[in-house]
């Protein structure tokens, strides 16, 4: 039997190891466990804390075709947009995704700012 010390997470432990023999051998003694120290229990991270329901989308409300991160925000509520007219950037998996207006109109209300996390279907910007 070999008395070892074993390192874990910077709290050592000592244990006993014992040579098991090969078949058709007579190992006629048990040893004896060694005490073990048990390792302190991992501290769980804290749940994060639940994020608000998207608001339902309303007529006129251009919605987030994926979830992301706004990157950037190309117009301000009383902006004049055309369809197709680029309005947000979002960011997912390193790529980025342009939101276009799908009508002409005016920028109602934007419902993001530049940085949040957005889900799809979420409403992002209003045109009337």
């Amino acid at each position: 039997m070999e008395h070892l010390r074993i390192t874990v997470d910077g709290k050592a432990y000592e244990v006993v190891v014992e040579k098991i023999e090969t078949a058709g051998s007579s190992a006629s003694h048990t040893p004896a466990a060694a005490p073990v120290r048990a390792a302190a229990p991992a501290a769980s991270a804290p749940a994060p804390a639940p994020t608000p329901a998207p608001k339902a989308a309303a007529e006129g409300d251009m919605v987030s075709p994926l979830a992301g991160i706004v990157q950037a925000i190309a117009v301000q509520v009383g902006t004049q947009v055309n369809e197709g007219d680029l309005v947000i950037t979002l960011e997912a998996m390193k790529m980025y995704t342009p939101v276009n207006a799908t009508a002409s109109g005016t920028i109602k209300a934007i419902h993001v700012k530049t940085g949040d996390a957005v889900e799809e279907g979420q409403p992002l910007f209003t045109i009337n």
